[in-house]
């Protein structure tokens, strides 16, 4: 069984840093060097990648692997920022060469991109006001306004798969505008990452929402790095050097790190 475990961060450094990536330009092309590659996330919050707001350097977990990747893979890396929804256009337009992001392998998905084998796992989580004690599942919602960020494959499953209970579907373009109505009872619930639910909440015990115990996840996913379809080679090299990752250590020391784990064994 698959199974997250969540450190913690502030709820400022959520708002702080999420806005961060939004304002970051992605210009510029994907690096023709054999050496170097352009990597492109959103720095959307912690554990998977955020900006640091005292060095304003970009970290988190899935940073960390892809640098250790590309250091075994002896390339360099530049990272730049971007929304959610131009990570794989920014590889189909040449913008980029990797996607370093909390990004599910789907099907779909690689019809437009490649991806290395998988280097995390996780589901949804399901958040609700502080006050509603009652809701168990998606079904304890119905008709009510559920929100979820934008671009993501939260959204999708909502409107596939609940249609009977005639749930309305709010998106937001970051994550910081979602747990703010959250917790204004702006809407009903949320669904997000449940590894990020669970990171802010341990940090800062008074937001004022409750991640709902026992909710079972509809959509659980794997994440490998994103990889453009003009660089073929990097997904052998990347392949090779997660396996060492895994057999050495490395992909769990990096997990510790950062207050998650995931068996992929």
């Amino acid at each position: 069984m698959k199974k997250v475990l969540i450190a913690c961060v502030t709820l400022i450094l959520l708002i702080g840093i999420v806005g961060c990536g939004k304002n970051t330009s992605t210009s510029g092309e994907a690096s023709k060097n054999d050496k170097e590659i352009k990597v492109i996330t959103t720095a959307g919050g912690y554990p998977f990648n955020a900006t640091n707001p005292k060095t304003n350097k970009i970290e988190g977990f899935i940073i960390d692997i892809v640098n250790e990747v590309a250091k075994r893979s002896d390339v360099k890396t530049q990272i730049s920022t971007g929304e959610w929804n131009s990570l794989i256009p920014s590889l189909q337009s040449g913008k980029a060469d990797v996607i370093a992001d909390a990004m599910y392998i789907t099907n779909e998905r690689k019809k437009q991109i490649n991806f290395t084998e998988p280097v995390f796992g996780f589901g949804e989580g399901l958040i609700v006001p502080e006050g509603d004690k009652k809701t168990k599942s998606l079904k304890d919602l119905k008709g009510k306004v559920i929100g979820v960020q934008m671009g993501t494959s939260f959204k999708d499953m909502l409107e596939k798969e609940n249609k009977d209970l005639n749930i309305k579907v709010k998106t937001y373009q970051t994550l910081s505008d979602l747990l703010k109505d959250i917790q204004t009872n702006r809407i009903d619930a949320a669904l997000a990452d449940a590894p990020t639910f669970s990171y802010f909440k341990a940090k800062n015990p008074n937001m004022k929402y409750r991640i709902v115990e026992g909710y079972v996840p509809s959509l659980t996913g794997e994440v490998g790095i994103g990889v453009s379809k003009d660089r073929p080679e990097l997904v052998k090299k990347f392949n090779k050097a997660i396996q060492e990752m895994k057999a050495d250590g490395t992909l769990k020391d990096i997990y510790k790190k950062w207050g998650v784990d995931w068996d992929f064994n």
